[in-house]
């Protein structure tokens, strides 16, 4: 089944702090910081990995596989014991973790404060001066399933090769998995849209990239009916997030030709043509929603987005939704919607 990895968590700062300094009679008049007032460490994952001794005794165990929660394209996410707000990533290369000697790890804040909303992102680093050594970051918890499929890039080797512990491309579970998050997306209020353009605001000027390239990177959270982002690479900011890609990424538009496609496995149940087209509308109404929420907020696509134009517009629901296959006739309809310039 796929990998729900979860990366939710509530985060709280300790500001205003003051400091205070006491005259005292010298020979020569100075001023000393009263040891009363030293700033706190206001990273609370750091707080409680002092506090717990986690760098000596915790971080060796967190990293075992009976803590692993998932692997992506190029990491793998473990839980931490006793602790539901964080989790450690690593390079997915990293192998032998066990003879880490994490005691003469130095941890290092790289919180932002500029980002107020969980993006699963890193607040925290065990790296060592060795840089040949692994590095562990910390990043923040985010509750949710995975969305869609990630690409075959990331389940099979350079070789061809499924992964192990990999589910094939085709495979019922994935398929299954697959129309789920596009139900819930369906159904998801407009809300949840809302939102999710307002996310991207905040990346855009804090200076993120979202990584679009693997639909996972959205989590759907059921209990709250959201819509959460995970996986950012700095930048210069302000930065300029392609919505058409994430749009892309959000509807999981290219394992629809998979999904709909009969299995060459006899053992392996048929997709119904009802749950076919279920699919498809599904995928319509949410290119709906999306494109409503931004009309509201005034973003717009680009037609620099590779796998927007490529992939996405061309698409069966985007042909349905548009009213037409012109590719050209698809642009200035969207530049009619206010869309696209």
């Amino acid at each position: 089944m796929i990998n729900n990895i979860t990366f939710n968590g509530i985060f709280n700062t300790s500001n205003g702090n003051k400091i205070s300094f006491r005259a005292k009679s010298l020979s020569n008049d100075s001023f000393i910081k009263s040891e009363e007032t030293k700033k706190p460490e206001d990273n609370e994952f750091i707080k409680w990995a002092k506090a717990n001794n986690f760098k000596e005794k915790g971080i060796k165990a967190a990293l075992s596989e009976e803590n692993l929660l998932g692997k992506g394209f190029s990491h793998s996410v473990y839980q931490i014991p006793n602790n539901d707000d964080y989790v450690l990533r690593v390079s997915r290369g990293c192998l032998d973790l066990k003879d880490v000697d994490f005691s003469k790890y130095k941890l290092i804040d790289t919180e932002d404060k500029n980002l107020t909303n969980n993006y699963g992102q890193e607040i925290a680093l065990f790296r060592a001066d060795n840089f040949e050594m692994p590095t562990v970051a910390v990043l923040r918890k985010q509750n949710g399933i995975s969305n869609g499929n990630p690409p075959p890039s990331a389940i099979h080797y350079e070789n061809g090769d499924l992964r192990e512990d990999e589910l094939p491309y085709e495979t019922t579970e994935r398929k299954e998995h697959y129309a789920k998050c596009l139900q819930f997306l369906a159904d998801a209020p407009i809300e949840a849209y809302y939102s999710l353009m307002d996310k991207f605001s905040e990346l855009d000027c804090a200076g993120y990239k979202f990584d679009y390239y693997n639909p996972n990177n959205f989590l759907l959270d059921e209990d709250r009916g959201t819509i959460e982002i995970i996986d950012l690479d700095k930048m210069s900011k302000p930065y300029s997030n392609d919505l058409g890609n994430a749009l892309w990424a959000l509807t999981d538009i290219e394992y629809l030709s998979t999904y709909i496609a009969n299995s060459y496995n006899e053992n392996e149940p048929k997709i119904s043509d009802e749950d076919k087209n279920r699919a498809i509308e599904n995928t319509i109404t949410v290119i709906d929603k999306y494109t409503k929420a931004m009309q509201k907020s005034g973003k717009k696509f680009t037609d620099e987005g590779y796998e927007f134009m490529v992939y996405l517009l061309r698409s069966f629901p985007m042909s349905i939704f548009l009213q037409t296959n012109s590719q050209s006739e698809k642009i200035e309809k969207l530049r009619n919607m206010g869309l696209i310039d």
